[in-house]
């Protein structure tokens, strides 16, 4: 059967296939990273409800301290 098949059929076969494993190798690698990402946000969600109790003059520090000042 895979004679009678013309090159254009071969050729989007081929090109589905080679996509079928970098979307694999893709996944995969992103798989490595998600808990760090999901680690990260939780930090940046515990620093945002910390940063919404500051005084007024904890949160002239806080800027200070990101500008560099």
């Amino acid at each position: 059967m895979q004679g009678c098949r013309s090159a254009k059929v071969r050729k989007i076969l081929h090109l589905e296939g080679h996509a079928s494993r970098l979307l694999a190798h893709y996944e995969g690698a992103m798989a490595e990273f998600s808990p760090s990402k999901h680690k990260a946000e939780q930090l940046l969600h515990r620093a945002r409800a910390l940063k919404v109790t500051l005084t007024p003059a904890e949160l002239s520090e806080l800027r200070s301290a990101r500008s560099g000042v």
